[in-house]
């Protein structure tokens, strides 16, 4: 692998050693893994836009994200905002990336494989991810491999590598071998896997399609002189298409209408915080039809998206779920899953969503792990059993709100239960770095940690040494970093560390009124 040389800044970066890594973690979780290495790809992915002109966007897993829900449905093209791709390139095969390269493990056992940001410039994103795993013990520091996109991934017997664990599923990557099929992977992380598993689970009415949408060379005069293919359906369709799309829409939207306020409507595979609604009022559930329906709604923008050959993996449901009342409690647990169905619990943090409900960040409370573990260990040990009768090992998350009362909220399954999962994500978590570092802050004591995402003027070196005490002491540190060289802007993705929470605030408020927040 070679070394990587430390950040080219004043401030001396102690060594950051960690806990246990994700290579770690696998070894334990099965002997199938035990003497593999592991090729680990962690980016993000989209159905609205290619990231760059060699990694497209996914046609058969969908996943929507804000850009998919959000953009007119004649710029969800494969030509579209140069600018609008390379922030989603920074987000998605950068910030994200990187932070989960960080927790990979050892080159001897792992592989990141990475892809650039910017294709003009490709040696950038590498300097970057190697300035972010410099400051880890050499021992624990991934090799990283930069390829141009999921299609230009060399040979696994060149890399030395066994199987590949993804974060999401690409489409890039069919054909080859996994630690997991692709299909299970993106089975269990869609919102209606939730409602088969019998976990518990608010109640919930689970909205599926019926059938395909048909090739726009099959349809009407007016879809094969638009040109639009799979991208969408144009209005004027009077073909087998736009009547398809028109009587699905209505199944949803009816099904939107009969339910009573107060609800939260999801979208079956989204990323990035996109594609759930919290519906308080009336007020709010016309906003929401309105966001649904018409043409460049939600729904005719997914459901143009479901072919022929993704349509059994129903990527076009709909889940609507009761609330859970009165919560008084909200964690996100981060865990792994052995091949066995057993459980190796890693931590439960605090989320922090902002306004739009989207993740920018996690805070964790070392000096309650202990209670939180001994608390949730019957629920995350069932959750991985099922898990492991579907067919995975890996990472796995899971948002957990407690009512204060059992049986006060409705059950999918009719059980009284405090604990309602209302999310889970069956890969790497935002938060997951929060627990292996906890030794690194404990012996600084530091008895709790938040990291959370930024945008922030100027390079690295500088941000470094705008905080330099906290990075000196090892107080704080750089997750995930890249530097836009046109426009001297970082996006970025911090941890840092504090006595108590008081200080932890203060200390993250410090930062705050430096940086602004990323938005997915």
């Amino acid at each position: 692998m070679g070394s990587y040389p430390k950040p080219d800044t004043a401030v001396k970066l102690p060594t950051i050693t960690l806990d246990t890594t994700l290579a770690d973690l696998y070894a334990r979780a099965t002997p199938k893994a035990a003497s593999s290495r592991i090729g680990f790809v962690f980016t993000g992915v989209n159905s609205a836009l290619d990231l760059t002109d060699s990694f497209p966007r996914n046609d058969k897993f969908l996943y929507q994200d804000s850009p998919f829900n959000t953009l007119p449905t004649k710029k969800l093209v494969r030509t579209t905002s140069a600018s609008l791709q390379h922030s989603l390139a920074t987000k998605y095969l950068s910030l994200i990336a990187q932070r989960d390269a960080f927790i990979a493990g050892p080159a001897s056992s792992a592989a990141v494989i990475c892809f650039p940001v910017d294709a003009a410039d490709p040696e950038h994103s590498r300097r970057e991810a190697e300035a972010t795993i410099s400051v880890l013990d050499p021992s624990q520091r991934p090799e990283l491999v930069f390829c141009p996109g999921p299609a230009y991934i060399p040979p696994l017997s060149e890399l030395n590598v066994d199987r590949i664990a993804c974060k999401v599923v690409l489409d890039g990557l069919e054909g080859l071998p996994l630690t997991v099929p692709l299909e299970t992977t993106w089975y269990l992380n869609s919102k209606a896997a939730l409602a088969d598993s019998k976990l518990p689970t608010p109640r919930m009415d689970v909205v599926e399609v019926s059938g395909f949408c048909a090739e726009a060379s099959e349809c009407c005069e007016v879809c094969v002189k638009d040109g639009a293919g799979e991208h969408f359906v144009p209005v004027g369709c009077s073909g087998a298409r736009g009547k398809w799309i028109k009587a699905e829409e209505k199944r949803i939207l009816d099904a939107v209408r009969r339910k009573p306020v107060p609800f939260v409507l999801k979208n079956q595979q989204t990323f990035g915080g996109a594609g759930t609604w919290v519906v308080n009022s009336e007020e709010d559930k016309t906003d929401l039809l309105e966001t649904l329906s018409g043409a460049d709604g939600v729904l005719r923008k997914m459901l143009a998206r479901v072919t022929q050959a993704n349509h059994h993996l129903k990527p076009a449901t709909i889940i609507i779920s009761d609330m859970v009342k009165d919560p008084i409690g909200d964690y996100g647990i981060t865990f792994f899953v052995t091949d066995k169905g057993d459980a190796i619990f890693l931590g439960a943090s605090e989320q922090m969503t902002d306004s739009n409900n989207s993740w920018i960040g996690s805070t964790i409370k070392y000096t309650h792990q202990d209670a939180l573990r001994e608390q949730f260990d019957p629920l995350v040990r069932r959750t991985a059993a099922w898990l492991a009768e579907k067919g995975y090992y890996g990472p796995a998350g899971m948002d957990v709100l407690e009512s204060g009362t059992p049986g006060q909220t409705d059950s999918h399954t009719g059980e009284e239960t405090a604990y309602h999962i209302v999310d889970l994500n069956v890969r790497t978590s935002g938060s997951m770095c929060l627990p292996v570092m906890r030794g690194h802050f404990t012996k600084l004591g530091l008895n709790c940690a938040s990291s959370f995402s930024l945008t922030v003027k100027g390079s690295r070196e500088e941000f470094i040494e705008i905080s330099r005490e906290d990075f000196e002491s090892g107080r704080m540190c750089i997750l995930s970093w890249y530097h836009d060289l046109r426009t001297n802007k970082s996006i970025g993705d911090v941890v840092i560390g504090g006595s108590d929470e008081a200080d932890l605030q203060k200390r993250m408020k410090r930062v705050r009124d430096l940086t602004e927040e990323v938005v997915f």
